[in-house]
């Protein structure tokens, strides 16, 4: 609130106030004065002056008087005047500091809310100032809590933990499992940073290191390689990198892990020795089971070659030997000779194809193989063959050999399973392509099927449900096909017996 206005204090020139009434009687004063100086003033001069006064001194009398009245009618106007002025230049002034300090009074107003206003500006900044400290101790807490958990995770972890930085060219840190590795110890890594580098097998040397300078600008890495301890010992490596990125999104530095898999190669290389004997094993194996189909084939055109071979020696006992009867049988003898050598040549084959022959195969082509192989069984089982074969099936990726003998298995298992079944006994043999991109293979059989509570043991090794079964042969089926990247398994026909199927891929489409 504004002040009231204090009065200016009384100058000696204002101590005679000046209102209207004294205008009015000072007007009055010289109305009466020139009223008696217009009846009597020349008289009252010669009175003055004794009676006896000359012209000229009373008019000299008189101009004073007039003058001497009108100088103080002049000082009083203009007292009166001045006053006036005074007084109102006083109340311009009163006029002009009620504004000023009206305006000084809303500036302090406006700046005593300002004052407000920044004060709970400066309280609400500092209150978050508060708030962001306390939230930065507690993110210090905690960075220090995860470094913490980082440092006894990462000495602690068989894997060696790396981290490259990228502005510095180099690895920041490396975790305690690369003395245990690597068998040098961490300090001489930071004195020596391309220690692990040295300790690469020579003929993987320079594809580690172009590899992980690729890194820089991958921002990733996925290598195996070897490296030889100090003792001799070599140990197998997979060594994977991925990136860390900025809060703007670009890569700063580069973290990794280094795992010993020397366990795992060791592994994979002798289960790729184990696949490599089962291959040929089974080649072996299906030399011996087409043996005793080939026999028959192959007991046929001997038999003709030594019928044949009778019937020219007994025409040739003849005086008058018939040539082209000679002739004809020399020509069937021939004839049944390649056959017989056909099937031993196609016998030795596949006994000596080559263990890894993994190709692109006609894979309706395999299967008419194998029904040609067992055709044989079928007659004797008195089993009546269907071939449903689809006839845009692509070529498939797998070992012909292997796939022939799984199958043979499968068809010999469903040839069993129906000897004590009711005719008409049926195998259907189908293909099909999936839409994953798989070809799929299907014999089903019109046997007795198998129970519920043998479905889960079908494919294990030497269980049978036939008396006097190895129980083999449907495990070692599975075995080839998952072998050669299918699947095997089983389900009941509707109407009884089962249906075993198998999928292969499709060569040159990838699978996951």
């Amino acid at each position: 609130m504004s002040k009231p206005v204090a009065a200016p204090p009384d100058s000696g020139e204002s101590r005679w106030p000046i209102r209207p009434l004294h205008l009015t009687l000072i007007g009055l004063l010289y109305l009466i004065f020139s009223l008696l100086w217009l009846l009597g003033g020349d008289r009252m001069l010669i009175l003055w002056a004794g009676g006896a006064t000359p012209p000229l001194l009373v008019e000299m009398l008189k101009d004073l008087l007039v003058v001497s009245a009108g100088g103080i009618l002049l000082y009083l106007l203009l007292r009166v005047y001045g006053n006036v002025v005074r007084l109102r230049i006083n109340q311009v002034q009163d006029l002009r500091l009620a504004r000023i300090e009206e305006q000084a009074r809303r500036t302090r107003d406006a700046l005593e809310n300002r004052v407000r206003e920044r004060t709970a500006e400066l309280l609400a900044i500092n209150q978050t100032l508060e708030q962001q400290v306390a939230a930065r101790t507690q993110v210090e807490i905690a960075l220090s809590d995860s470094e913490e958990r980082f440092r006894q995770l990462a000495e602690h972890i068989r894997e060696v933990f790396w981290v490259y930085g990228i502005a510095e060219e180099r690895l920041l840190y490396v975790s305690p499992a690369y003395e245990e590795i690597w068998g040098r110890p961490v300090q001489g890594f930071h004195e020596r940073p391309l220690d692990w580098i040295e300790a690469v097998y020579a003929d993987d040397r320079q594809r580690v290191h172009a590899a992980h300078v690729a890194r820089q600008q991958l921002g990733s890495l996925d290598e195996e390689y070897r490296i030889v301890r100090p003792d001799g010992a070599i140990r197998w490596i997979r060594d994977r990198g991925f990136p860390v990125r900025d809060e703007a999104g670009y890569i700063y530095r580069i973290a990794g892990l280094a795992e010993d898999i020397t366990a795992h190669r060791l592994a994979e290389d002798q289960l790729r020795r184990q696949q490599v004997e089962l291959a040929q094993m089974a080649r072996l194996r299906l030399a011996v089971e087409l043996a005793s189909n080939l026999a028959h084939e192959l007991n046929q055109p001997l038999a003709a070659i030594v019928a044949y071979t009778q019937a020219g020696l007994a025409l040739l006992r003849q005086d008058q030997a018939d040539p082209r009867a000679l002739t004809g049988a020399l020509d069937a003898v021939v004839h049944q000779g390649l056959r017989a050598g056909e099937i031993i040549r196609h016998l030795r084959e596949l006994v000596q194809k080559h263990p890894d022959a993994r190709a692109a195969l006609d894979l309706n082509a395999s299967l008419r193989a194998v029904v040609h192989y067992a055709q044989l069984e079928l007659r004797q089982a008195h089993v009546v063959l269907n071939l449903e074969l689809a006839g845009n099936l692509p070529p498939v990726l797998g070992d012909d050999i292997q796939i022939q003998l799984a199958v043979l298995y499968l068809a010999r298992n469903a040839i069993e399973a129906m000897q004590d079944a009711e005719e008409p006994r049926r195998l259907t043999i189908r293909t099909a392509l999936q839409n994953s991109g798989m070809a799929l293979v299907t014999l089903a059989d019109t046997g007795h099927g198998f129970s519920a509570d043998t479905a889960d043991r079908l494919f294990q090794p030497f269980f049978s449900t036939k008396p006097g079964g190895m129980g083999l042969g449907l495990s070692v089926s599975r075995s080839i096909i998952e072998s050669q990247g299918g699947e095997l398994w089983a389900t009941p026909n509707p109407d009884g017996g089962v249906s075993f199927h198998f999928i292969l891929p499709i060569y040159g489409r990838r699978h996951e």
